[in-house]
């Protein structure tokens, strides 16, 4: 188990004593850098987040760089993605769910153009790691006659800039590479707090990280018009290590007591391998499989039995996409989806992962040539009691929108031609 005023405390109203209001969306965001982003947030996200191998036309697809060549010549298409998310939590050794807790964010701004015949580029942003965690304990002061209330509360994360290019190197084969730059702070208030010993003093810790990283990117997609296509797809990323400051402050009645010299800190960030497999029939129908792996370096946490280790993902999904012909050209009127995903942590409790499984189904529509929406829903289910670990049940929306053929320039540079 954790230590115990981590896993039996946590969630504890943070309104004992005094009233303060923050959604707790992620308890085991107290460990190592927060809660991963790993997942999409766009149309593939109904798919099951199987994304690697996937090439739409009109949608971005941020999992792998080499499919910004599906992207039609001479178009801009700029994608926006938001998530909201509804969770309850159940305790170790409690009967019933917490409450619900809310959190709503964007997830994705993206700008992609296809330039030229063969090279496309793109350039957004977009979290890595999210921090918002709360809990309560009950401590003692030295000579133990004594106690007083330890109020701790998370917020924060890091972001990922990124701008990723993309080449078909030959007919149907495309190479790409995103590179990124991630940087943010994570928060951590502590708040001492007895009214009768007129002990209320607020320790603030701020982690602030920042690090490079590199993806490349492979796509190959075997002839269309036949009645099956297929399309493969394999990604590797490395970072480099998260490297910071951290600051330490004491505040007492709004005022800075005392401020401790800045230390610096690192955590190691992963090498990842990630293979996909898509086949479409030509009716529009299509079945998508990819898998993850997270070569981690083993690393202990501050909390007794956590640690960082290798992780795995699944991901299966189909879409139905309904497409209108004609002699010019060929364009899609909408798609539904359904998949299932599961995905390890890199977060190891007791010498057990903490596994997360769902459930995705969602679906998108042209409105017109240049605006398609895309919706999608996750039902799923993170941590086991039975290993002491939270348990969460969580359903979240995603909404994105995409706006396309947009291309700024004249007549005389031929990108109306």
């Amino acid at each position: 188990m954790i230590q115990k005023y981590f896993v039996v405390t946590c969630f504890v109203l943070f309104a004992v004593v005094k009233t303060k209001a923050q959604n707790v969306s992620s308890p085991y965001s107290i460990l190592g850098v927060g809660d991963i982003e790993n997942n999409d947030y766009g149309r593939y996200s109904a798919s099951g987040s199987a994304a690697v191998s996937r090439r739409e036309p009109g949608s971005y697809n941020f999992s792998n760089p080499a499919s910004l060549t599906a992207i039609p010549y001479k178009t801009l298409n700029f994608d926006f993605g938001l998530r909201g998310k509804v969770s309850k939590f159940k305790l170790v050794g409690a009967d019933t769910l917490t409450a619900p807790s809310k959190d709503f964010v964007i997830k994705r701004v993206t700008l992609a153009f296809k330039v030229t015949p063969k090279i496309a580029f793109a350039v957004g942003i977009k979290p890595f790691s999210t921090v918002n965690f709360q809990y309560t304990t009950l401590s003692s002061v030295s000579d133990g006659d004594a106690n007083y209330l330890k109020y701790t509360d998370g917020t924060g994360g890091i972001n990922q800039f990124y701008f990723s290019i993309a080449k078909e190197i030959k007919s149907r084969l495309s190479v790409g590479v995103t590179a990124s730059w991630l940087f943010g702070s994570m928060q951590n208030s502590i708040e001492y707090y007895n009214p009768y010993l007129a002990l209320d003093i607020i320790r603030n810790e701020t982690n602030f990280y920042n690090a490079a990283g590199l993806q490349a990117g492979l796509q190959y997609y075997t002839a269309p018009g036949k009645h099956w296509q297929h399309s493969f797809g394999l990604t590797s990323t490395a970072y480099t290590r998260l490297k910071g400051q951290k600051t330490t402050e004491y505040v007492e009645s709004g005022a800075t007591i005392k401020t401790l010299d800045a230390e610096n800190i690192q955590f190691k960030m992963p090498v990842s391998v990630s293979g996909g497999y898509s086949i479409a029939h030509k009716s529009g129908l299509s079945f998508h499989l990819q898998g993850d792996y997270y070569k981690w370096a083993t690393q202990k946490l501050n909390y007794k039995k956590a640690y960082v280790k290798d992780a795995l993902g699944l991901h299966a999904g189909f879409e139905y996409s309904k497409k209108i012909s004609n002699s010019k050209y060929t364009w899609e009127k909408f798609h539904l989806a359904m998949g299932v995903r599961m995905e390890q942590s890199y977060l190891v409790l007791n010498n057990n992962h903490l596994n997360e499984y769902a459930v995705t189904l969602g679906a998108g529509k042209n409105i017109s040539s240049f605006i398609s929406l895309n919706a999608g829903l996750e039902i799923g289910k993170k941590g086991r009691n039975d290993l002491n670990q939270i348990k969460e049940n969580y359903y979240q929306f995603n909404i994105g929108f995409t706006l396309k053929n947009l291309w700024f320039g004249t007549r005389a540079t031929g990108r109306f031609n």
